[in-house]
C-alpha cells in the first residue's frame, strides 16, 4: 500500500503550514513549554522525543494538534522536539479504538517514524504534504502496524 494522494484540502491549510515552516528557523530557541503533560522519552538523532497528554495540548495550545507533531508543523513545539500524544482522542479518526485509549507501543513508534520523516524532510525545505505523504510511506513501510490509521499490533509487534 502507498501513499501519494494529491492534495484536497482548503488552500488555508496549506497556507498556515507555510507560515509556520518559513518561521521556523526564527523561533525563539529559549521557549520551552514544560509540566505533568510531558515525559521526555529519549533523545534520538538529536531530536528530544517526548510523550505528552495530547487532550492537555488540545485544549490548551492547539486544538489541530493530532497524535503527534514537531516544530515546522505546530508553531509552540521547539525545533528539536518531537511531541507524540499517549492517548487516542476524541474525534480521533483511527479504527478500533475507543476515546482516551493509550496507544500501544507499536503506534507510538509508529507515530515517531512518521514525524522523524516528516521533520527532516520538512527542516530541508519540502513543504508539509509531500513530507507527510513520504512519512505515511515509511510508516506503512516499516511494518510496525498493518496501516498506520488502526491501533492493530502486527506479528512483528508481539515478538
Amino acid at each position: 500500500m502507498s501513499l501519494n494522494k494529491k492534495d484536497k484540502r482548503d488552500k488555508l491549510w496549506t497556507e498556515l503550514e507555510s507560515k509556520i515552516q518559513k518561521r521556523a528557523k526564527k523561533k525563539d530557541k529559549k521557549f520551552v513549554l514544560s509540566g505533568k503533560w510531558k515525559k521526555l522519552v529519549r533523545k534520538q538523532e538529536g531530536i528530544s522525543i517526548y510523550s505528552v497528554d495530547g487532550e492537555w495540548v488540545r485544549n490548551n495550545l492547539s486544538v489541530t494538534f493530532g497524535h503527534g507533531g514537531h516544530g515546522y508543523v505546530h508553531e509552540f513545539i521547539p525545533l528539536n522536539e518531537i511531541w507524540i500524544d499517549i492517548y487516542h482522542s476524541e474525534g480521533c479518526e483511527c479504527e478500533n479504538v475507543r476515546n482516551l485509549q493509550k496507544v500501544s507501543k507499536a503506534f507510538f513508534e509508529s507515530t515517531l517514524l512518521h514525524e522523524l520523516v516528516e521533520l527532516k524532510k520538512m527542516r530541508k525545505g519540502m513543504i508539509y504534504w509531500k513530507a507527510h505523504q513520504i512519512a505515511l510511506n515509511k510508516e506503512i513501510e516499516s511494518g510496525l502496524l498493518e496501516d498506520p490509521h488502526k491501533e492493530i499490533k502486527t506479528p512483528k509487534d508481539e515478538r
